[in-house]
């Protein structure tokens, strides 16, 4: 199999899949950019692995945050899915200077993440980042949760063969 690692879901043979998976998880639920986040376990940090929606990835790949950081940061400290209706004004989230600039630019507020798991364990987060005004109940958040599952189950599938 195929390790999971951050280069392989963004460079290699793996990034296909990853990229498709994304873009599901996005129209799915009708957000404007969906971010993927693999934990790198020497740094302790989450990268940006890949992306689908407004603006394309320029901004994103690559750019990381430490756990706690930002809603994908979150989640993983916390082990739910967690949303905010506004990133930018909630007090209760710090945000990394770039993904600061990247939610002004695209002009993204509303963010949902839930932890990716594969096997039990957590192996990074799956954001969904939309406009203001969006909300999430329950239920929503239980989807956010199946679609990350969803994205886990995939690459797990695709990494084996």
């Amino acid at each position: 199999m195929e390790p999971l690692d951050a280069s392989s879901l963004r460079e290699g043979r793996l990034a296909a899949v990853t990229q498709r998976a994304l873009e599901a998880a996005r129209q799915v639920l009708g957000v404007r950019r969906t971010a993927l986040f693999w934990l790198d376990d020497d740094s302790g940090r989450l990268a940006c692995v890949a992306t689908a929606g407004v603006a394309g990835p320029a901004g994103w790949l690559g750019e990381t945050l430490a756990t706690g950081v930002g809603m994908a940061g979150r989640a993983v400290k916390e082990g739910h899915p967690v949303w905010t209706p506004d990133l930018l004004a909630d007090p209760r989230v710090p945000i990394a200077p770039w993904l600061r600039e990247r939610l002004v630019q695209e002009g993204l507020r509303t963010v949902a993440a839930a932890p990716v798991r594969i096997e039990g364990a957590t192996h990074g987060a799956l954001g969904f980042l939309d406009g203001a005004g969006r909300s999430y109940d329950e239920e929503s958040l239980r989807q956010i949760g199946s679609l990350a599952d969803e994205v886990a189950a995939q690459l797990t599938r695709n990494a084996k063969e």
